[in-house]
Formats: structure tokens, sequence, C-alpha cells
């Protein structure tokens, strides 16, 4: 799932159905353990996510490519 972390506007967008998936991942973690505890929150998975990528900058923070220029 791509999310978009815009520094200039500060916003965060996700997919149009980010709330679907959401669901279906919570419904797994519940079927899995029974723990109502552990599912995840609109807000929470995205801060999981977010630490999760700054414990190892080097291997997951990327740079994108140059856009080609069109001549």
């Amino acid at each position: 799932m791509r999310i978009i972390l815009d520094t200039d506007k500060k916003t965060i967008t996700v997919p149009w159905n980010y709330m679907d998936k959401l669901e279906a991942m919570n419904k797994i973690i519940l079927e899995a353990t029974g723990d109502e505890a552990k599912k995840k929150t609109f807000d929470g998975f995205l801060k999981e996510c977010w630490e999760e990528a700054m414990k190892d900058t080097d291997k997951n923070l990327k740079t994108a490519q140059k856009p080609s220029r069109k001549a």
C-alpha cells in the first residue's frame, strides 16, 4: 500500500480504500490472535509503519528517481 507524505503541505495521502484494507488486516489479526487490543487504528498503523521505516533508514529510506525531462 503506497502512502504519500507531503512535507510542504503537511499532509498524508492514503489510498481511497485504506479503511477497507485496514478492516481486512484487523479481521485477520482478530482471527489469528483473538485479541481486540492488537487491532490496528487508522493513525496507529501509519505511526507503526513510520517507526519501522525510521529504525533502519539506510535500508528503508528511498530516494525517488529524477523525473525524465520531456524534450
